[in-house]
């Protein structure tokens, strides 16, 4: 299981660092009317912000991401390595029944489902400030200089709860969008190796399409819970309550706002991730 937590934590790094800008392009998209679109977006992001702009919130997933992907491939493995004890190594894994597949994914998503929620809520929070507030210069008090202050504020004035709005909506989102992600990786992986096609390039295309499709399928969700962490009225809402404004005021196609933005960086992100995951899973194995 070892081999599975170390090829998560490469996996999860290698993927932060070319996909966050994308992911501050989708948070910034599906929490503002501002923007026509992804160009958009990126354009007067960097115009107002600089480069930084693009990678705000990055700092806490920087620290997290890795050990996050870790707890995802070690559940994983530990599901895989329970249902068959002794097929743990890469090869052996290659034809396990599909079914398998399913179960030891949602034993990875319900390891790493809970630490991701005060993660991703300091990273939405941050993403979605407009305003150019360098490091080290006097802001607003309603922007976040960073992280630390960003959860400080939460605390005190949501309490430790606050940290963890929205955190019904992750958990579904993550159980579903997962049931799409390692097995579709693993479908395709096996289609190109009856076709004698596996290689370097089957592993990134198969990997992409596995982030597309895990990412697609809970894009409501997504928006949801976007919109309820970015929210600062410090109000008491739920997901219903949330989907149901959501929809009265802007229609059903909002539930879609930055969907290229998650489908682009679903492929790019998953695509490096799957790829780092397998090399480095094969040699520590």
């Amino acid at each position: 299981m070892y081999a599975d937590f170390i090829a998560g934590w490469a996996a999860g790094g290698a993927g932060l660092l070319v996909g966050h800008p994308l992911d501050t392009v989708k948070a910034r998209l599906q929490t503002m009317n501002i923007y026509k679109g992804i160009v958009d977006c990126m354009v007067k992001t960097m115009k107002q912000e600089s480069v930084y702009g693009l990678y705000k919130g990055m700092f806490v997933p920087f620290l997290s991401t890795g050990a996050l992907h870790s707890l995802l491939f070690a559940g994983y493995g530990a599901g895989l390595k329970f249902l068959h004890p002794g097929d743990s190594n890469v090869m052996a894994r290659k034809d396990l029944p599909m079914s398998d597949i399913l179960i030891a994914s949602i034993c990875g998503t319900l390891a790493q489902v809970g630490p991701v929620i005060p993660v991703e809520l300091l990273k939405t929070k941050l993403q979605v400030q407009r305003e150019n507030v360098g490091h080290f210069s006097k802001h607003s008090q309603n922007l976040y200089a960073g992280p630390m202050e960003c959860a400080r504020e939460t605390v005190r004035t949501e309490g430790i709860r606050g940290l963890f709005k929205g955190g019904s909506v992750v958990f579904f989102r993550d159980n579903i969008g997962y049931l799409f992600y390692i097995p579709v990786y693993e479908g395709l992986s096996r289609y190109f190796r009856t076709h004698n096609l596996e290689n370097t390039y089957t592993q990134l295309f198969a990997g992409g399409c596995a982030g597309v499709s895990g990412w697609i399928s809970v894009c409501p969700l997504e928006v949801v819970k976007n919109r309820m962490q970015a929210d600062k009225s410090h109000k008491t809402i739920s997901p219903k309550q949330m989907a149901l404004k959501i929809y009265r005021e802007e229609g059903l196609r909002s539930f879609y706002r930055g969907g290229w933005a998650i489908s682009l960086r679903g492929f790019v992100v998953n695509a490096v991730i799957f790829v780092v995951y397998e090399n480095t899973y094969a040699f520590f194995d």
